[in-house]
């Protein structure tokens, strides 16, 4: 089953609007194969996300089991600095809403006995998306946990950052003081970000 990857990582010494940044990574995304796109944190001028997909989780660890993960990664070492990846099955990179100008990514860690609901919340939520604005929304449960452990992304798009924190208001929906006081999340991380290579253009 193809996968998605999500990687976060820290700018080190660099800003993101530096030329070498994105040619960098532009560079190992035509070496791997990846269709990686590229992601700029808006909170966090510091972080970018890469978003890309892979055959398989094994495959991906296998590559960074190799040698040729030194060699294609190494050029970035003093440009980046690693923070955390996820991978969720996903059938392609066309599911995600990469033609909006600003993508949300939540990150929920759902309690087991809650699973269920969980489901059926984001079919509607999904649901109430594509029937108010244009760009799609896509979800999926991490592929890489631990057993006992779950936890789920959910990808839209959005005009600005801030037209998601008010839809998110207003639905209820990532309120994260009332999602934890009725115990359905543990944690949710809610990220925005705009395309690098269309900040470039």
């Amino acid at each position: 089953m193809p996968v998605l990857e999500v990687t976060q990582l820290r700018l080190k010494r660099l800003s993101a609007d530096d030329p070498v940044l994105l040619h960098s990574l532009s560079v190992v995304r035509g070496k791997l194969h990846t269709n990686s796109q590229f992601y700029h944190c808006i909170e966090d001028p510091t972080l970018i996300y890469i978003l890309g997909t892979w055959p398989s989780l094994e495959a991906h660890l296998d590559f960074l089991a190799s040698p040729a993960r030194h060699e294609i990664l190494g050029p970035q070492e003093n440009m980046l600095q690693f923070s955390w990846t996820i991978h969720i099955e996903l059938d392609g990179m066309s599911s995600l809403p990469l033609d909006a100008p600003v993508l949300a990514i939540e990150i929920l860690s759902v309690k087991g006995d809650y699973i269920n609901a969980f489901n059926q919340a984001v079919m509607r939520h999904t649901q109430l998306l594509q029937g108010s604005h244009p760009f799609r929304v896509a979800h999926g449960w991490r592929c890489d946990m631990a057993a006992g452990s779950h936890e789920a992304l959910i990808f839209s798009g959005w005009e600005n950052a801030q037209a998601h924190v008010t839809f998110a208001a207003q639905e209820g929906h990532s309120d994260c003081d009332n999602a934890a006081i009725n115990g359905q999340y543990e944690e949710i991380q809610v990220h925005h970000a705009t395309n690098l290579e269309r900040e470039e253009a």
